[in-house]
């Protein structure tokens, strides 16, 4: 993994968000057909928009840490994967949610909690990896 780091970590960063989001998914249909059927869409969407950064912040944290103790016989500097993977996930989470249109003021607080885990995940999992 010497070379084109920057882009195999950017592969690894959307590969990471895609699986972030389908898990996302799948609580909302759980959500949707077992505990609480029979709503309006609305309703189901406001869980999602509830739901979904708390799932980022959880699930994150194990898929960060995950992902550093696994790729750290590709990397040859396991500190840069601790730190560059999250760094460059958190970049991309940035720039899709301004070009959504998202008030940062309502979503600041939960964004960096959020993303305090995954950084904590891949840390741990590089302390953890030594």
């Amino acid at each position: 993994m010497k070379k084109y780091i920057i882009l195999k970590l950017v592969g690894l960063a959307i590969l990471t968000m895609m699986t972030l989001v389908f898990i996302s998914f799948i609580e909302v249909a759980a959500y949707s057909y077992l505990i609480n059927p029979g709503q309006d869409q609305s309703t189901y969407e406001a869980h999602a928009n509830l739901s979904a950064p708390y799932i980022s912040g959880i699930f994150g944290f194990i898929l960060f840490f995950h992902c550093t103790t696994l790729e750290k016989k590709e990397y040859p500097n396991v500190f840069k994967l601790a730190i560059l993977f999250p760094l460059i996930y958190v970049l991309l989470d940035i720039a899709i949610i301004t070009a959504a249109g998202v008030k940062w003021s309502d979503f600041i607080l939960i964004f960096a909690i959020a993303n305090t885990a995954k950084f904590l995940g891949s840390y741990l999992g590089y302390k953890l990896s030594k």
